[in-house]
């Protein structure tokens, strides 16, 4: 996760391009995490046709705090809260792929950062907790 200035998402949102708009919107419609062909898939009948099209726009999104990309899923999320700061943690659920952004707060942000060894100076945090949401742990029972 990279280190982001605070952001206004309604100031950013004006910024964007058509291709850039289609891209979020499509984010937040979804209520589960996307892949960059899941999108595409949405996005075509709008007249987004190539992949490099998609991943240019995600790489704009994410540059400007509105899309997080999570790794370990090879997905990405429409990022839910507004003047966050730019630190985030995620917590999903490895059976119905929901996801709950956790904002993180300076204090906690620095204690993250302090936990590399000496020799390396961190820019750049990665937090996400995998489980099972609670109504997935009540079907599983």
């Amino acid at each position: 996760m990279n280190a982001t200035k605070p952001h206004d998402h309604s100031h950013d949102a004006r910024d964007l391009s058509p291709n850039q708009e289609r891209v979020l919107s499509c984010l937040q419609r979804s209520k589960e995490p996307m892949s960059a062909y899941a999108i595409l898939d949405e996005v075509r009948p709008e007249g987004i046709s190539h992949p490099p099209t998609v991943y240019r726009a995600l790489k704009e999104l994410e540059a400007l705090g509105m899309v997080h990309r999570l790794k370990s899923l090879s997905a990405f999320v429409a990022c839910r809260m507004d003047g966050c700061g730019g630190h985030h943690a995620f917590a999903f659920c490895r059976k119905c792929q929901k996801v709950v952004e956790v904002a993180l707060d300076e204090e906690r942000y620095t204690e993250l950062l302090g936990l590399a060894p000496g020799d390396i100076k961190v820019d750049q945090v990665t937090l996400e907790l995998a489980g099972l949401c609670t109504a997935c742990r009540a079907v599983a029972s």
